[in-house]
Order: C-alpha cells, then sequence, then structure tokens
C-alpha cells in the first residue's frame, strides 16, 4: 500500500473543477455567490478540498455523488489501491447523514 493511503487526499481547485465537470471559474464564482461553501486554504492560501467537501459539492451540483471521478484522480496522485480507496470511500460515504 502506498503511504499516502493512510491519510487523507486533498485536492486542488483545477482537480474539484475535473471532477465536477465545470470550469475553475465557475468554483470561483459558486465560491464567491456563496452557492459552494468556502474552502479552506493551505500555508500558501492556496485552496485545498478534502474527499468529504468533494462529496459536499458533488451533492450541491448533481444531487448525487459519484466516486469514479475521484478515485481516478486519486489514481493519478498515487492512491493506486483501487481497493483501499473503496474502503476509504464507502467508510466516509458511511459516516455521512442525508
Amino acid at each position: 500500500m502506498n503511504k499516502q493511503s493512510y491519510s487523507e487526499p486533498i485536492f486542488t481547485r483545477s482537480e474539484v473543477a475535473q471532477i465536477l465537470n465545470v470550469t475553475t471559474l465557475t468554483i470561483s464564482n459558486r465560491e464567491r455567490d456563496k452557492k459552494y461553501p468556502q474552502p479552506k486554504r493551505d500555508l500558501n492560501n492556496y485552496r485545498v478540498y478534502s474527499l468529504n467537501d468533494i462529496f459536499n459539492l458533488q451533492l450541491i451540483t448533481y444531487s448525487a455523488i459519484d466516486p469514479k471521478p475521484i478515485i481516478s484522480i486519486l489514481y493519478d496522485k498515487g492512491f493506486n489501491d483501487i481497493k483501499a480507496l473503496r474502503q476509504m470511500i464507502d467508510s466516509i460515504l458511511s459516516k455521512r447523514t442525508h
């Protein structure tokens, strides 16, 4: 298992845009217009999004959660144990309240 698999991954705004199939400008506009919650920021003041943030944005945007684009980006980031990724996502989803 990859060392990264033990910590929760973070996503950039461009990765979020790819997952949501929108542009980074759309995300920025929706955050400015308060349609999306403001994301956390890293030490360099860049926006960072957690898996839970991604799920929330998918629900706001589509009223559904689709883990396929998330898994694809995580795989590209070096999280290449698909079974562990599925378990991580399932674990977070099972803790969510609807």
